[in-house]
């Protein structure tokens, strides 16, 4: 994977998630916060499971045979 899109995901999931939270918090219209926060929420589990993912795809073997 080309380094530029292993810093690009979490990035742009970072900023569209935050921005999301902050619409959603701050919004004035019922139906758009429910959407924001919706969307907000999803960008960081995503973000979450890219983080997890890569610690496992990324971590040597003798690590991951200490988490069980």
């Amino acid at each position: 994977m080309n380094e530029y899109i292993i810093i690009a995901i979490p990035l742009l999931l970072g900023i569209i998630g935050f921005v999301c939270l902050l619409l959603g918090l701050f919004g004035y219209h019922p139906k758009k916060i429910r959407i924001h926060l919706t969307i907000s929420g999803i960008c960081f589990f995503l973000l979450f499971a890219y983080l997890i993912i890569g610690y496992i795809y990324l971590a040597p073997p003798s690590l991951l045979l200490n988490l069980f």
